[in-house]
């Protein structure tokens, strides 16, 4: 986007004002004097007064002096310039400017008062015109001022201010060391500067996605132009993380203003262009058509969005225009596959019918071929816009779908996002073995990840399914669970054949995938420990494949992975080289780590609450607070031997009910701490303590 206009203070070379320049080569980097032209030029000053006086003040913005025009170039270097904004005799003729004020020119080559320059100069050619001209224009716009608004609010005390510029590299040339009072104050007034340049930059980025068409309109705009929904979707996941943000959030915002019946219209208008898939996840080769047109395979779909040429011109009719030729069709196809996986990722659930006076009427229209929407009242678009995202995502590379581009990694972060709208459709092993083959290589990408450094690829490949795998994970963690232990059981049994089927384990993914699948169950652990604790069994099962089981041997479980000895149902015995956890049904797991096995054995008829080897390892005993009963167990073959017949009850005890348990942490309940090798010591939520002998 091409910006045009002047500003005071030192950025126009014929500006007569008496301040020095701001910025200078010795003060700043090139980066930044860019970023505050840029950044005075895109503010839509006159909108806010106080944010304005922000802006100035505290960010150290510069306030235009005379109109600013706008234009945009193609990717074939064709330029559209936009001037309708020059028009002096909306000026001059004013009623609100005093008639002994002189001409337009005189009163910018005299500096005439400040006041009068900023509350009718910018109010009335940049406040509202200037977005009533091109909704392209506006989306770019937009677009820009976010994305340098959200880079400059990331960094540390982001501002053009000298004075302030200077306060943060003698803070960062200070030294710590014999701190006196004056240095902490000092260091408290720079820490509230730092918070309000940040408050402002965050105000200046809310003003233009959230605030904006309110305050254009109240400002006297008729005609406001929004930004383009199809613009932003081609965006979503674009190679610049900067744009890549501010695109989400202007079409996030801008789908949250449209309302349910706004959302639902934009279903209606895309979904013809959705393409069809077979549960195979080959494609159909009969894509959706629209009338006039025909049936066009869309197995050539697979195309970035960024190779789409930007046009001038945009669509100015409420419902999409019907595509002219091959080539747009497939860029439609692009763009609905993202648009319509946004909108059931974020707001799926509420377009849906649930009038029941229109129950009727919605199924008849669900037969139509134009679908309903996202919800209940339709599966059939959820279906098949979860079948497009899956496809995207599992698809092997070629050359209409290389590995690592924007669409694929859309359809990954849209996975993620809209888990519980698609989870019906998918299969879930499919899309998590997917999504850990994207971050097995996450070690060696993770440099570039933490660092801040520019994002190769592959590497945004792998910080997207990373988070798809994140956000998955705690939308449906039982899901999780329970899905990558059945896998686990399936890679164990593949293993045990491995030699005689000439097998090579270490390309399998749970292989690779090791410390990504530990980071998960961790983070789970972390964030949702009672939901893992009805699932007790099948995360040691998970663990114990990631972990290297030589590490077992010289340490404990605590040093090893400490989050899953947060559970009292779970204990290790370093001397016996044995685990026995404690499940929900009121079984024993018991895994011996010598010989690689592991025994169940029913011991409580409720919830096992806590569990802990003996010291030596020569005793198990375990408790149960919904029967009130403590079991001490002993394996019968020198605790070599596993199975029910070799591991016996040898001992229980009726103990006294926990007080008001309704109302404790079932995490808390009890704990069995080991006094001696034959004497343990019960330690109820409730206070008390009891000691039982074996």
């Amino acid at each position: 986007m091409l910006i045009y206009g002047l500003c005071k203070d030192g950025v126009d070379g014929n500006s007569r004002s008496n301040s020095k320049p701001i910025l200078g080569p010795l003060d700043t980097s090139h980066g930044m004097e860019i970023a505050q032209l840029l950044l005075s030029l895109l503010h839509s000053w006159g909108l806010d007064n106080d944010l304005d006086r922000v802006c100035q003040v505290k960010l150290g913005l510069l306030r235009p002096m005379v109109p600013i025009s706008f234009g945009l170039l193609s990717k074939a270097n064709q330029m559209s310039l936009f001037l309708p904004t020059w028009n002096s005799a909306i000026l001059v003729d004013d009623d609100s400017i005093p008639d002994d004020l002189p001409s337009l020119e005189d009163k910018i080559c005299n500096m005439y008062p400040e006041l009068a320059k900023r509350e009718h100069l910018t109010r009335i050619f940049t406040s509202h015109t200037h977005w009533e001209l091109s909704t392209t224009l506006t989306s770019n716009h937009l677009l820009a001022i976010i994305a340098l608004s959200h880079t400059l609010m990331s960094m540390s005390n982001a501002t053009f201010v000298p004075e302030q510029e200077r306060n943060r590299k003698l803070h960062r040339q200070s030294t710590r060391v014999n701190w006196s009072k004056t240095d902490e104050e000092h260091e408290e007034m720079y820490t509230q500067q730092q918070a309000q340049i940040k408050q402002g930059w965050s105000l200046l980025a809310t003003l233009h996605c959230v605030l904006l068409p309110d305050k254009v309109v109240e400002a006297g705009a008729k005609n406001f132009k929004r930004p383009q929904v199809e613009m932003m979707a081609k965006r979503w996941q674009h190679h610049c993380v900067e744009v890549r943000e501010a695109a989400q959030t202007l079409l996030l915002a801008e789908l949250s203003r449209m309302g349910p019946k706004g959302r639902k219209a934009l279903v209606d208008a895309w979904a013809q262009y959705l393409p069809l898939y077979t549960q195979t996840e080959t494609i159909n080769q009969q894509a959706v058509s629209s009338p006039g047109m025909n049936h066009v395979n869309s197995g050539q779909l697979q195309q970035s969005p960024e190779t789409a040429e930007e046009e001038f011109e945009e669509e100015e009719e409420e419902q999409v225009r019907k595509p002219s030729s091959l080539s747009e069709l497939k860029r439609k196809q692009s763009t609905a596959v993202i648009l319509l996986g946004v909108i059931g990722a974020e707001f799926g659930q509420d377009i849906t019918g649930v009038d029941n006076n229109k129950r009727r009427a919605s199924e008849d229209r669900r037969k139509s071929s134009v679908v309903e929407g996202f919800g209940q009242g339709n599966n059939n678009l959820a279906r098949l816009t979860a079948m497009a995202l899956s496809h995207l995502l599992l698809a092997p590379p070629s050359p209409k779908l290389p590995a690592h581009i924007p669409l694929r990694r859309a359809a990954i972060d849209l996975i993620g996002r809209g888990f519980t709208v698609w989870a019906p459709f998918l299969d879930i092993s499919k899309v998590l073995l997917g999504l850990l083959e994207l971050c097995s290589d996450a070690d060696r990408l993770v440099p570039s990840m933490t660092y801040g450094l520019p994002l190769t690829p592959q590497a945004d490949s792998c910080r997207t399914a990373r988070h798809a795998l994140t956000l998955i994970a705690t939308a449906r963690p039982a899901a999780f669970i329970t899905t990558m232990a059945k896998e686990v059981a399936r890679y164990n049994a593949m293993q045990q054949n491995a030699q005689t089927l000439n097998i090579n384990m270490s390309n399998n993914v749970l292989h690779k995938a090791k410390p990504e699948i530990l980071r998960g169950v961790e983070l789970l652990i972390d964030k949702m420990q009672n939901e893992m604790s009805d699932l007790l069994v099948e995360l040691m099962d998970i663990i114990l494949h990631c972990l290297d089981p030589s590490q077992l041997k010289n340490k404990g479980l605590q040093d090893v992975f400490p989050a899953v000895c947060r559970f009292n149902q779970v204990s290790h015995c370093p001397a016996t080289r044995r685990i026995a956890v404690g499940s929900n049904a009121g079984t024993l797991t018991m895994y011996e780590l010598r010989q690689g096995k592991c025994t169940t054995i029913n011991a409580h008829g409720s919830p096992v609450t806590a569990a802990a080897f003996s010291p030596d390892g020569k005793f198990l005993v375990s408790y149960a607070c919904g029967e009130n009963k403590l079991c001490f167990w002993q394996t019968s073959t020198g605790m070599f031997g596993l199975g029910q017949s070799q591991t016996r009850c040898i001992k229980s005890y009726s103990t006294a009910p926990i007080a008001d348990v309704a109302r404790l942490n079932p995490m808390r309940l009890a704990r069995l701490i080991w006094i001696n090798n034959r004497t343990v010591t019960l330690m109820l939520a409730d206070g008390s303590e009891t000691r039982f002998n074996v």
